[in-house]
């Protein structure tokens, strides 16, 4: 497997489409054809799996946490048909760089193609169909497993656990912070969580440069690359935060972790049921609003609603288990 770093900024070029049959053909046509074909393709997945054929896979909403979601739809394709290749175009290669289910990353697309996606879902605001399982009826296959994968690699686990080794208390990873607000748990309750857990667990933070910074916390916020947290939150024995990249990356790993999802987002689009997922449902939920195109008008009333004492109550009398 090539070694496919991350992108600044998520940029990545794509290689054009090209056959030679296009110096005896006019595009137009050859696009026609190829269309034609791909809306076809949940008929012709046996075969193209019988003959070993590549098929690409799109991350087509391209948000990090899609980088893993789209790893999930590749898995869930590749356990009904194990011997098709899946190319997998994403601006995040390096977060699945090491998914053993994927033969090549940001490789020119292949005739055939499928988009990972769920921008009906968001349209329609959708309220409980889960995500890949809306990817799965697209391509007419029933059995799907929503959970996510990550891969480290020898060294990332080595450098995580000499990095880790200082601490002298169970490891509470927590993450404060979506890009969208709201995702986002008040900072206030998030202080409250932390003078009240911080005796009995050693908290590191993550998470890019816009989280707040905390007394009494081991802040590896905006320091690390996502691959770099994802190996420090390997070795964490529980994590908190919002449906975000780290969300889909503990899930992973395999961390326990407990998610404050509020009204924005429906549990049964995005929630984990490994998880303890915390949600409340207001006359406007789901609002399913992004920064930028949509604002809050009701003062983030479906965060607010969850309690400090809700997020709390799975560790406090638990602590002595994460050993």
């Amino acid at each position: 497997m090539k070694d496919y770093g991350e992108i600044p900024g998520g940029n990545y070029e794509l290689q054009p489409l090209l056959y030679p049959f296009h110096r005896s053909y006019p595009l137009k046509i050859w696009s026609k054809y190829r269309w034609y074909r791909n809306s076809r393709l949940p008929s012709l997945l046996p075969s193209l799996n019988k003959k070993k054929k590549w098929l690409t896979v799109v991350d087509r909403l391209g948000a990090p946490g899609d980088a893993l979601i789209t790893a999930n739809v590749i898995r869930c394709i590749k356990e009904q048909y194990p011997d098709l290749k899946i190319n997998c175009i994403t601006p995040h290669p390096g977060l699945i760089r090491l998914d053993p289910n994927i033969e090549s990353i940001n490789q020119s697309e292949n005739f055939y193609s499928f988009d990972s996606s769920y921008w009906e879902l968001i349209v329609r605001k959708e309220k409980s169909q889960n995500i890949i399982d809306h990817n799965m009826q697209r391509l007419c296959i029933n059995n799907y497993h929503y959970k996510a994968a990550y891969y480290l690699s020898k060294e990332e686990k080595e450098w995580a656990k000499q990095e880790t080794s200082k601490f002298d208390k169970p490891i509470l990873a927590i993450c404060t912070k979506s890009k969208e607000p709201v995702k986002n748990w008040p900072q206030e309750n998030w202080l409250e969580l932390i003078q009240n857990l911080k005796a009995n667990f050693s908290i590191i933070q993550l998470g890019d440069d816009k989280e707040p910074t905390f007394e009494g916390v081991h802040r590896y916020a905006e320091k690390l690359s996502m691959r770099e947290s994802a190996a420090i939150l390997s070795k964490a024995s529980y994590f908190i935060g919002p449906d975000s990249l780290l969300m889909h990356i503990a899930n992973g790993l395999e961390i326990p972790s407990t998610i404050i999802f509020g009204g924005s987002r429906p549990l049964g689009c995005f929630g984990y049921s490994e998880n303890i997922n915390l949600s409340s449902t207001p006359k406007c939920s789901p609002c399913w609003i992004h920064e930028g195109y949509e604002s809050c008008g009701h003062d983030f009333m479906c965060m607010t609603a969850i309690s400090f004492e809700e997020v709390i109550a799975p560790l406090i009398p638990s602590h002595k288990d994460f050993s």
